[in-house]
């Protein structure tokens, strides 16, 4: 079976719609002593304090206030005392005595509402919701747009399905965000999930089958007492309708109209979807929650982020998702306030994690009599701990520093406590006395010596560097610590390169691009589908020639290998490549790989000169793996598709004889040549000598005024250099490639 290649492409907004194309294999230059610098930052903490009677107080002083890191008193250099509601009150009052000034002229206009120390923006992300909670999703947000005035306050709103959607950008024009709320809660898709009657019927009968195995397995079970169980399993109704667990489910029917069947069969494909969808709906929610901290990290003042479902779904076995989340929030400044939208729910929200418990504990106790159902044992063990969507909501919104509601259909107070949160708080900063920044978490404890006090802030933060004032992700730290080492580790083998497109005003389109082979990156076994899943990050850091980190590539990629290609996993790989933009000069760029499952790493320093030439330009010449019918149009962003196919590059450096070289490069003729074209010559060498020489028969530009080819060659075996060399008036332009034929 060939080898088969998983292609990755990521396609950034700043490149023009010719984004993607050929390589540039940069030759790998000897490691030096250079050290890539980390710089750390203060950690700046916001405070809520309240009294018993929940409203906030306005007059703590520094001395009344002491933080503590890991159990280490640290030094706050910044305390500020943030009233935005009395400063609300007063820019109000300059307002109207601005409007009543009618011998004002318009020049001398202050401008009050730009005066206010505070701004604030909000972020609502309406996520999973149930169409019948909608309505309850659309009052509360505008009960929070309601409960002040909006000056220095800008509010975004993005629903967020399998996707994030930005509905309404930020604005503090309150009938754009209440048009905006409605368009967003009578559009959403609802949940996906189960029912909770079907996720408590799939453990019952789990449970039941469990204890029939156990039963039936037992040498000392009777010819009655054997064919009495089979017949309970054969028609397992009756035994569910008295469990106690179904019992105690509010939500459910009555068994003479509701448990049949259908619902038996609703409950065996519970069964079999339970940790996939606890997975893949899990990471939607901290990929795309993860790109919105990002997008916000630069932004001044406060930053909230209103976040409404039918709870919080963490993904099973990625508890280092939902920590980066955290930290990444932490480490930014944003908080989240979450609301459960199912109101006041007369389920108890105990009962799915209840029902995982003992589904998991009955596979456990037929594990030997049944293996075939012992096998999801260890799932739903991890699935017991993610059960909980409201306890999901609540730790991430605790643990930024906001709070949850849930079970309660009173909604007014809460969206005025968020209100207030964000215009009269605490601001402090101080800088950590430890100075290992090694990954770990740190946890912070702030104390206040008034009594009776209650108070909202961070719990912690991973204890990670900056490079060029943005947070490393601790996958990154572990790749710049590989690249910091003398001599560099090399755990397993990868490739990477720095591929060259189209020149632009300022500078040349490139991308980044890694391949993988999963012979050197450990796969770990689905048990219940034979699956095997393999876990890589990748890192890039892009200096320019002072040594100033001017870009990054940072990836995490999961690849899976079904059960019956599972013997193939040695000739996979994985392909993975991120545009980037550069201006001409000389570029050095650390990259590193880790296998996520072992902790393996390897890094390698590749080179790059960025040639100014605006003209006539020609891509590297780049070795072919496989060419692909195209299905579907063709992506006029992506070089690699061309009108009849799709083309996979390689960056393998050596090849198996036999078959003939497949090349590809794209010729970027020159505009003002007075009409003339682009001529090419192909030139190849085997072991240092010429062997061929040809003009070639350029093809029809494509829209964009592009030349793709695709050429084939069969050199023999050897070292062979291609060189390709275009020409147009008094513009040349020069590509090679050298691979060696086994």
């Amino acid at each position: 079976m060939p080898a088969r290649v998983l292609l990755v492409v990521a396609l950034c907004p700043f490149l023009l719609p010719v984004s993607f194309a050929q390589t540039s294999r940069s030759d790998a230059v000897k490691a030096s002593s250079s050290v890539i610098h980390t710089t750390t930052r203060e950690v700046l903490l916001d405070l809520v304090v309240r009294d018993k009677h929940h409203h906030a107080v306005t007059d703590l002083r520094p001395e009344e206030v002491e933080v503590y890191e890991d159990g280490v008193r640290q030094s706050i250099r910044v305390f500020r005392n943030i009233q935005g509601s009395e400063q609300l009150q007063t820019e109000r009052a300059v307002v109207g005595a601005s409007n009543s000034a009618t011998t004002a002229k318009s020049g001398d206009d202050p401008h009050p509402l730009n005066s206010m120390r505070q701004v604030n923006f909000v972020s609502v992300v309406l996520a999973q919701i149930a169409p019948l909670n909608l309505e309850f999703a659309r009052r509360a947000v505008l009960e929070f747009l309601k409960s002040d005035n909006l000056p220095n306050t800008y509010v975004t709103v993005y629903r967020l399905d399998r996707n994030l959607e930005l509905v309404q950008p930020f604005t503090a024009d309150k009938d754009s965000l209440a048009k905006a709320v409605d368009a967003a809660t009578k559009g959403l898709r609802g949940t996906n999930a189960p029912s909770l009657s079907a996720n408590v019927t799939s453990s019952s009968l789990a449970t039941l089958q469990a204890t029939a195995s156990n039963i039936l397995a037992n040498p000392n079970t009777g010819a009655a007492a054997s064919q009495a169980v089979q017949n309970l399993l054969a028609n397992p109704i009756p035994a569910l309708a008295i469990d106690p667990l179904w019992s105690a489910n509010a939500a459910s029917q009555d068994v003479s109209v509701g448990l049949n069947n259908a619902l038996l069969t609703q409950a065996a494909l519970v069964k079999g979807l339970r940790f996939v969808s606890s997975l893949s709906e899990g990471m939607d929610a901290m990929d795309a929650l993860h790109q919105l901290v990002r997008s916000e990290e630069r932004l001044p003042g406060r930053k909230v982020v209103l976040y409404l479902a039918d709870g919080l779904m963490f993904p099973v076995n990625r508890r280092d998702a939902v920590d980066n989340l955290i930290s990444y929030a932490n480490r930014s400044g944003v908080s989240f306030y979450t609301l459960d939208t199912q109101g006041l729910n007369v389920d108890d929200p105990m009962t799915p994690a209840l029902a995982a418990q003992r589904r998991a504990g009955a596979e456990s106790s037929a594990q030997a009599a049944d293996p075939q159902n012992g096998h999801f044992e260890d799932d739903d063990t991890q699935l017991t701990a993610v059960a909980n969507g409201q306890l999901a909501m609540r730790e991430l919104a605790e643990s930024t520093g906001g709070f949850s509601v849930a079970n309660t259909n009173e909604i007014v107070v809460p969206m005025q406590h968020m209100m207030e949160d964000m215009r009269t708080h605490y601001e402090l900063a101080y800088s950590p006395t430890s100075t290992n920044y090694d990954g770990h978490f740190r946890k912070i404890d702030v104390k206040i010596s008034r009594p009776k006090i209650t108070l909202q802030t961070r719990k912690g933060y991973y204890a990670v560097p900056d490079i060029n004032g943005e947070p490393l992700q601790p996958y990154e730290l572990l790749a710049l610590n590989a690249m910091n080492a003398q001599p560099a580790p090399v755990e397993f083998p990868y490739q990477v390169s720095a591929m060259k497109f189209r020149p632009q005003e300022t500078g040349v389109e490139y991308a980044m691009t890694f391949e993988i082979p999963l012979s050197g990156i450990k796969g770990v076994p689905d048990k219940k589908t034979g699956e095997l899943r393999a876990r890589a990050a990748l890192v890039a850091f892009i200096h320019d020639s002072t040594g100033t980190i001017v870009g990054k590539v940072s990836r995490e990629l999961v690849r899976k290998v079904s059960s019956a290609d599972a013997a193939q996993l040695q000739n996979d790989r994985i392909l993975y490549a991120e545009p980037v933009e550069l201006p001409p000069g000389h570029y050095v760029i650390d990259t590193a790989v880790a296998d996520e499952q072992t902790g393996k790493i390897s890094a390698k320093r590749v080179s790059v000169f960025v040639d100014p030439g605006k003209n006539l330009a020609l891509s590297s010449v780049e070795l072919v793996r496989r060419f692909d019918p195209l299905i579907g149009p063709r992506n006029p962003s992506s070089p690699f598709e061309l009108e009849n196919g799709r083309i996979t590059p390689t960056l393998a450096d050596s090849v198996a004889p036999g078959n003939p070289l497949s090349l590809y490069f794209v010729v970027y003729p020159a505009h003002a040549t007075g009409g003339e074209p682009p001529q090419a010559t192909l030139e190849v060498l085997r072991d240092g000598r010429a062997i061929a020489r040809k003009p070639l028969d350029l093809a029809h530009p494509a829209a964009d005024g592009s030349i793709p080819m695709l050429v084939q060659l069969s050199p023999g075996p050897g070292q062979c250099d291609v060189l390709v060399k275009a020409k147009q008036g008094t513009s040349v332009a020069e590509s090679s490639l050298s691979v060696r034929i086994e």
